[in-house]
């Protein structure tokens, strides 16, 4: 006869059905005991790892922090303070790679170059796989004269993402500084395969195509390109290629009326109003042409091509018999 304690063991019994085999298994109330203690220990110790995985380090958190704040300063053109806090963001981080691509950037905004390209080398070291990252690299590399390590980023940006338009962008400039413009010309057209409307890949084309010596191409493209402005926003790099354009092409008078349109964005360089001055000379306009050299030379005063050309029309003027400047 079972004792007491025995009875109290085996009383409800617990039915599991094991529908495999057709049979039904009975668990006694101390096996049911302990089944439900390792559910409970199992359920306890997967939700302690489910919170430690969701658990961010204080440093990690930090930095983010920080990054947003730095990210704020940068869309408001708070370029110092955002150097400050992306500067703490990266020290707090180190290998957040998303701190340093934005820490670059402050840093390039303020002129800090070389600097910049540290960061953003940096940026690639950790997330090497981040084609935007390797672009940028690649275009802060160019800009520092780096030409050997940005075609390396740009072959490396081609080979992860054939289908980003920055990175045959970025290997056409390459090839334009080097001086291989059919090379550059080629990527650059590619470029534009994926990203059809991008203002800066289509100025570098239309750019080649006038160093090449093709300016009836390169008007087409800035007429293209112009289509994208609304009325009255057109660059002034854009006006001005225009102009010059229409100058190789004999277009006097529209040259004069491009580049005399490029004048008048924001102050000019005195090279845009030299070759303004040829053009309005081109079309008869000495007068003209004069005063926008006294405008060039206000400006650089050390302008040699705008003094020379004043000497001259003064000199014509002379023996013209007529004073060449009208106050």
């Amino acid at each position: 006869m079972p004792t007491k304690s025995h009875a109290c063991y085996d009383s409800e019994p617990l039915v599991l059905s094991n529908s495999s085999i057709g049979q039904k298994v009975r668990l006694t109330s101390r096996q049911t005991s302990l089944v439900s203690l390792c559910c409970a220990l199992a359920f306890a110790v997967g939700g302690c790892a489910l919170g430690k995985k969701n658990l961010v380090p204080e440093s990690v958190a930090t930095c983010r922090e920080l990054s947003r704040e730095g990210v704020s300063a940068m869309e408001t053109g708070q370029w110092s303070r955002a150097q400050t806090l992306l500067s703490d963001a990266v020290e707090a981080s180190p290998s957040d790679a998303e701190a340093r691509r934005n820490l670059a950037e402050a840093l390039w905004q303020q002129g800090s170059y070389r600097d910049a390209v540290v960061h953003m080398e940096t940026a690639v070291q950790i997330d090497p796989r981040h084609v935007p990252t390797i672009v940028r690299s690649g275009e802060m590399l160019l800009a520092v004269g780096a030409t050997d390590k940005a075609m390396q980023r740009a072959e490396e940006a081609i080979k992860l993402d054939a289908t980003l338009s920055g990175s045959w962008a970025l290997r056409g400039r390459v090839y334009r500084q080097r001086g291989e413009l059919e090379r550059g010309l080629a990527d650059m057209q590619q470029s534009l395969r994926f990203s059809p409307h991008d203002t800066g890949a289509l100025l570098e084309v239309a750019q080649i195509q006038h160093e090449l010596g093709n300016p009836q191409r390169s008007l087409s493209t800035l007429h293209y390109l112009l289509d994208i402005y609304p009325p009255g926003e057109e660059p002034q790099q854009v006006l001005w290629l225009e102009g010059l354009a229409y100058d190789s092409l004999g277009r006097h008078q529209e040259a004069v009326e491009s580049l005399y349109a490029a004048s008048l964005c924001g102050e000019p360089p005195a090279e845009l109003l030299f070759q303004l001055a040829q053009a309005e000379q081109a079309v008869g306009q000495r007068d003209a042409a004069a005063n926008t050299l006294q405008r060039a030379i206000a400006i650089d005063a050390g302008h040699q091509p705008s003094r020379i050309m004043l000497t001259q029309l003064q000199e014509l003027e002379s023996v013209a018999g007529q004073p060449i400047l009208r106050r």
